[in-house]
Parts: structure tokens; sequence; C-alpha cells
């Protein structure tokens, strides 16, 4: 029995535009911590830090989500051209036992 979950192209897709809004969304709030003074009554020091680490996680975890959405894309091509092998050399053997 095989429980490997299989991970097809449109959900490899989908994991790489989730990653992409993310990475909107934690530019987003970095910006608005270093560029913005709406947070200034709750945190009047320190917001330079926090802009720069959110800016910074959310271009790391894009990086790490494009490497990972290239990764598997290879992978899925991979298997798809061995199915295509594996059906023409099946469709030969098929092809000689009938000759």
């Amino acid at each position: 029995m095989d429980f490997k979950i299989r991970i097809k192209h449109v959900w490899n897709r989908l994991r790489l535009y989730l990653s992409f809004s993310l990475l909107v969304f934690y530019l987003v709030m970095g910006c608005l911590f270093l560029f913005s003074d709406e947070w200034i009554h709750f945190i009047p020091k320190g917001r330079e830090i926090i802009g720069t680490t959110l800016v910074l996680f959310g271009i790391l975890r894009f990086y790490l989500a494009y490497r990972r959405f290239k990764h598997k894309h290879i992978h899925i091509k991979t298997l798809i051209s061995e199915k295509k092998e594996q059906k023409k050399e099946s469709q030969n053997v098929t092809a000689e036992l009938d000759e």
C-alpha cells in the first residue's frame, strides 16, 4: 500500500500563488511598520527592526517556496515523462506479442 501524497501540477502552482500572497502581506506589513506612523503609539521604539524583519522574512519565505515549486515542477515533469515512456514500452511489448 502506498500512502504517499502526490502533489499534482495544479496544487503545486496553487501553493506558489499562496506563498506569493504571503510575500505581499509581509511586504505590506513591513512597509507599514517602516514608513508610517500608525503604530507609533503602540510601539514607539523598534518599529524599524520589526518592519525590516517582516520584509526579510517575507522574501525568505517566498524564495524557499519558489525553490520548492521548481523542485516539485521538475519532479512532476520527470514522472510524467517516465509514465509516457512506460506506456510506449508496454504498447511495443503488446505489439511484439501480437506479431
